[in-house]
């Protein structure tokens, strides 16, 4: 298999839900459910993801731009730019962006179990001109 180049003109954002304010792009689309996926999340200013649990799999984030709150069990956990999180797999887990500015993150699902194809199946949300030159710019 050859390596594959994306570039950031080329990602296609989606959102799960017409409610959902976070933006999502699928990096590597697993070719089993038991293998990895990795996507771009956008998050704008106030967003929060509620909470919920991946069963069999760790979500592991890396905060590229912005900072994040974490909600894992009775735990916060507050990340900025460069830091990286790793939510074990079971674990009840939210997160926010307390603003001012977009959040993003590049986010490892550790075991698909078919989130790609929710990702694919979800509302097209481009990328806009913002977001092109933050990920142009890390």
């Amino acid at each position: 298999m050859l390596p594959r180049l994306i570039h950031p003109e080329l990602l296609q954002g989606f959102r799960l839900s017409d409610h959902d304010h976070c933006r999502l792009a699928l990096l590597h689309d697993p070719e089993q459910p038991s293998a990895a996926t990795i996507f771009l999340e956008i998050h704008d200013p106030s967003d929060r993801v509620p909470p919920h649990a991946h069963h069999q799999a760790a979500e592991l984030f890396f905060v590229l731009r912005g900072e994040v709150h974490f909600h894992v069990g009775e735990k916060s956990i507050r990340a900025r730019g460069g830091d990286f999180v790793v939510v074990p797999e079971d674990a009840i887990h939210d997160l926010e962006n307390p603003g001012p500015g977009r959040l993003y993150l590049l986010t490892v699902l550790s075991c698909d179990q078919g989130f790609a194809d929710v990702l694919r199946h979800g509302l097209p949300a481009p990328l806009d001109a913002e977001d092109l030159e933050v990920l142009r710019n890390l």
